[in-house]
C-alpha cells in the first residue's frame, strides 16, 4: 500500500510541475514596447527579408558533452535571411564573446513594413539597453560575415 501511496504522489507533483512550467513559459511571451519595435525597425538593413534573435549553444562546445549550460550557457545566436541578387541567402552567426543573458526577437519583413515580435522567453523588455547593444552587435555580425564573402554584394 505503501508503494501505491508514493506512486501517486509521484504522479500529482509531476502533473503539478508540469502545470507550473507550462505557466511560466506562456506568462514570459511578451510583447514588446514601441520604442524596442521603433528601434528593431529602425536598424534593421533593407536586405533583412527576415532576422531572428535566439539563445544558442556556444560554438566550443565539445561533442557529446550534453549540457552546454555547464561549460558557459548559451550564447546569442542570429539569423538573417539577406536578399540579395535576386536570392535569399541565410546567414547565421553565434556572438560567443557576448556574455549575460540571450535574446528572443523574430523579425519578418511583410507588404506593410517588418512584423517584429518576441515570443521567446527572454524578450527585450528584460534589459532594454543590453538588447539593443546586442541587436546592434548581431546585424554588424551578420553584416561583416556576409561581406567578407568575396562574391557577394556589400550592404548599401
Amino acid at each position: 500500500m505503501l508503494r501505491h501511496d508514493i506512486s501517486s504522489l509521484r504522479r500529482t507533483l509531476a502533473g503539478i510541475m508540469l502545470a507550473a512550467i507550462s505557466g511560466l513559459v506562456a506568462g514570459c511571451s511578451h510583447g514588446m514596447s514601441d520604442a524596442e519595435i521603433a528601434f528593431v525597425t529602425a536598424g534593421t538593413p533593407a536586405q533583412f527579408e527576415a532576422l531572428r534573435m535566439y539563445g544558442a549553444a556556444p560554438d566550443n562546445v565539445a561533442p557529446g558533452s550534453g549540457n552546454a549550460h555547464v561549460t558557459g550557457g548559451l550564447r546569442q545566436g542570429c539569423q538573417a535571411i539577406i536578399r540579395a541578387g535576386g536570392r535569399d541567402e541565410r546567414v547565421t552567426v553565434i556572438l560567443e564573446d557576448e556574455r549575460g543573458t540571450s535574446f528572443d526577437l523574430d523579425v519578418n519583413r511583410t507588404s506593410d513594413g517588418l512584423k517584429v515580435t518576441s515570443d521567446g522567453l527572454t524578450p527585450p523588455s528584460t534589459d532594454p539597453v543590453a538588447f539593443r547593444t546586442r541587436f546592434t552587435h548581431c546585424v554588424n555580425a551578420i553584416r561583416d560575415k556576409y561581406a567578407a564573402e568575396p562574391e557577394k554584394a556589400p550592404f548599401e
